[in-house]
């Protein structure tokens, strides 16, 4: 069996999340789990989060929201982070599947932070946008639905992901698109700028799908005219609303393996 992460839309923590709820939620009650990941995010500030459908160019997408009370500081270091993710973890009830996969993907994060920043190491890195419970959702989510959807048992490939274009504004001050953090994550994996202006691809996301991608699809193979083999199992929508021609959707396309 093959699963195949359409990014020609972007890629974003609560994107993957979205997906993966989305189809969990075909054969579950999507509350329990929700309510559990709240509680697991709030190990760092009270934490709430709101599910609902929208509709993206036709296509039915799950959209994510996270709310946090405000935290005690502005940054937090990359060892609290850690920290606050093994909490976690615990809270979330995590198996070692699961818990091995989250760790990675807060890593890359840390790590490549600490390379753009220049900083001693993972550890020593101060986040802003990444340090807050919103990673803790993406993160400990994604991680919890890899191991209660079996993902492990699936060949996972991933099409090329859009970067967006032009500059956005972040605590460390003005960046091209993509980040300094985005682009050190995107080494060697395909990817194209543009379509769209704005943020396409987000740390959380790009590193999320560095850890679960395993065959990456060149852009004959998953470009903007390749159709992608297999049915949709579930779709998780980004922030931001474009146009029809562009839903800003990640959709999970399962394909069983020919007889």
């Amino acid at each position: 069996m093959r699963l195949t992460l359409d990014l020609r839309c972007g890629v974003s923590g609560d994107m993957i999340l979205g997906a993966l709820l989305d189809w969990y939620g075909r054969d579950h009650d999507v509350s329990g789990f929700l309510s559990n990941l709240s509680r697991a995010a709030s190990v760092q500030s009270p934490t709430r989060i709101n599910s609902s459908e929208t509709d993206r160019g036709g296509r039915k997408a799950r959209r994510l929201e996270v709310e946090w009370d405000l935290l005690k500081k502005d940054t937090s270091s990359g060892k609290e982070m850690m920290s606050h993710l093994e909490e976690a973890l615990t809270v979330m009830g995590s198996t070692d599947r699961s818990r091995k996969l989250a760790r990675r993907i807060l890593g890359t994060i840390l790590e490549a932070e600490a390379v753009v920043h220049n900083e001693p190491g993972p550890m020593q890195v101060h986040l802003h946008e990444a340090g807050t419970p919103d990673t803790l959702v993406d993160v400990v989510g994604i991680a919890y639905l890899y191991d209660m959807l079996e993902v492990d048992g699936y060949w996972v490939r991933g099409t090329p992901i859009s970067l967006g274009k032009g500059m956005i504004s972040t605590a460390h001050g003005a960046y091209d698109i993509p980040v300094p953090a985005v682009r050190h994550m995107l080494r060697g994996l395909p990817a194209n700028v543009g379509p769209v202006e704005g943020e396409l691809a987000t740390p959380t996301g790009v590193a999320a799908a560095r850890s679960l991608v395993e065959i990456w699809l060149n852009d004959e193979e998953g470009g903007d005219r390749a159709m992608i083999p297999g049915k949709p199992v579930g779709s998780g929508a980004g922030e931001r609303e474009y146009t029809d021609d562009f839903p800003n959707t990640l959709t999970i396309y399962e394909e069983a393996d020919e007889p």
